[in-house]
């Protein structure tokens, strides 16, 4: 599905995360135009908008929202400013796109998810690995599946410390892993069992590197209705990245691994060509695709088409949960 013409876009926050999401907008023309990118530092903002020919370089979200061509602006920015950019962002009359997670707050998710209601505007979170071939497959097959038992998922990944300085702040409330990873699995997770939430939750956290405070691995225990199971294992300290999800229904057991292929009792169904870049990196050139995919959603939402961005709704109840999952880890050992 096309649109009769791209929405114009504003990138807040030259950040580790900002370049894939530029590419994806380069690589998408007929969905999405770069019309400002912005960053508090003048030099980065200036260097970004020429790398990816943005048409203005703006040191500040009130600056870009000024500009008539913006219809919608993606944040990239540090957590703690989501809740507060998103509802500015609305205020203006755009329609916005922010990075996980949602929220840092279940009071600041509802406060910006009231909003999006109230202004009839599309407020978006970017969960990208939802945003492949092989979890589309999954939704479509899903009827045919059958009951669902159980959920596995493992995510682990190797961060040799902070990888923004705000990383090494953190505190065990706010969550290190939980808040900035754990949100990958808690979408798949929810996009598998729907519209029911736990009733038990178990968290063990732990850290094994000096240079951040909270931590960096986890296990998550979930139980649902129906005697539905779930567990989540995220890491920073996995020297080799996995990336897999694992639904056991009663007709078939489906499987995603390594993000984009999926395997329906062990057999292969979607097994995408793999990029010449290197596959122990999570974040790389090689998941751009995911990110363009992402992008177009979006701009199909904006455009008020039918879309797979995940909405404000589901954001709203992915936070809750994330922020639950949170709770339950601050228990003493």
């Amino acid at each position: 599905m096309t649109i009769d013409r791209p929405i114009g876009i504003a990138l807040v926050g030259c950040g580790r995360i900002a370049p894939l999401h530029l590419k994806a907008i380069a690589r998408s023309p007929e969905y999405a135009r770069l019309v400002a990118v912005v960053d508090p530092d003048p030099a980065r903002a200036a260097e970004f908008a020429q790398e990816y020919c943005a048409e203005h370089a703006c040191t500040s979200l009130e600056e870009a929202l000024a500009l008539d061509a913006v219809e919608a602006v993606v944040l990239c920015t540090p957590n703690a400013l989501h809740a507060d950019q998103v509802e500015q962002v609305l205020r203006a009359g755009r329609n916005v796109l922010v990075e996980k997670p949602f929220s840092e707050t279940v009071a600041d998710a509802e406060r910006i998810a009231a909003l999006a209601d109230e202004t009839g505007l599309v407020l978006a979170a970017g969960h990208t690995f939802r945003h492949v071939e092989a979890v589309r497959t999954l939704q479509d097959r899903r009827a045919g599946f059958g009951r669902l038992r159980a959920v596995s998922i493992s995510m682990c990944v190797f961060w040799d410390g902070p990888q923004a300085p705000w990383w090494a702040t953190r505190t065990r409330e706010e969550g290190l892993v939980l808040t900035l990873f754990a949100p990958h699995a808690i979408d798949f997770l929810q996009l598998v069992v729907g519209e029911i939430d736990p009733l038990r939750i178990h968290v063990e956290a732990a850290r094994f590197q000096p240079d951040w405070a909270a931590e960096d691995e986890a296990m998550i225990l979930l139980r649902y209705p129906d005697d539905v199971l779930a567990s989540i294992h995220v890491s920073y300290n996995q020297k080799r990245t996995m990336n897999r999800k694992v639904a056991h229904f009663e007709n078939a057991t489906v499987r995603v691994e390594n993000g984009d292929e999926l395997w329906i009792d062990d057999e292969p169904v979607v097994m995408p060509e793999r990029a010449p870049v290197d596959d122990d990196a999570l974040f790389n050139d090689g998941i751009t695709h995911y990110f363009a995919t992402q992008v177009r959603e979006f701009a199909l939402a904006v455009r008020g088409l039918p879309n797979r961005s995940v909405l404000h709704p589901s954001a709203l109840r992915q936070t809750r949960l994330n922020r639950a999952i949170v709770a339950a880890a601050q228990h003493d050992s």
